[in-house]
């Protein structure tokens, strides 16, 4: 009989590194869900839609929070954090990989709804992972760390890919291939 395989040890971070790397994770997607808003402008002269189209955009991401936070809310409490946050992060990369390959309408509803599903499940796994992580006692820091994390990505989002539009080359590709190497 052969002896079982063992599975290789993942090695785990410690308390305090954890900690920073789950907001750091929080803030980088937050971030991704809203760099596409000051390239609208630019998508709307390349493709040619109405302002209606961009109202039906951001309705399609608000489909994807609301989905992501009512079917996936819950779902670290079951899986664990990790096994939760790994995949949600992954679909803040698929969304930017979308955006970066968008030729038309398509796969702006589909970066949106991806983006959406993206932060709907990071937000209730990530702020669970920072209050534990913060430790006993010290539950209001990681509320803090969890508020900072989501509303810093989310400002920083707009200002990051406004920036990149304004003075640099790619406009519509360079911010995504920016986020993607931030999510890495």
């Amino acid at each position: 009989r052969r002896p079982a395989r063992r599975r290789p040890q993942l090695r785990r971070l410690g308390r305090g590194a954890a900690f920073w790397a789950v907001a750091y994770s929080f803030a980088v997607v937050a971030l991704g869900t809203t760099l596409p808003t000051p390239l609208y402008g630019i998508y709307r002269e390349e493709l040619g839609f109405s302002e209606l189209i961009v109202t039906v955009i951001y309705a399609t991401y608000a489909v994807g929070v609301i989905s992501g936070l009512l079917l996936f809310g819950r779902i670290s409490d079951e899986i664990g954090r990790r096994r939760t946050l790994f995949p949600a992060v992954a679909l803040s990369a698929a969304s930017a990989a979308v955006f970066l390959l968008a030729h038309g309408l398509a796969p702006l509803f589909v970066g949106r709804l991806l983006s959406g599903l993206s932060i709907g499940v990071v937000t209730g796994a990530a702020t669970a992972a920072l209050i534990e992580f913060a430790g006993p006692g010290q539950e209001s820091k990681g509320t803090l760390a969890s508020t900072f994390a989501n509303l810093g990505g989310l400002s920083l989002g707009p200002l990051f890919a406004g920036a990149l539009a304004e003075w640099a080359a790619l406009p519509l590709r360079l911010p995504f291939w920016l986020d993607l190497a931030l999510l890495v």
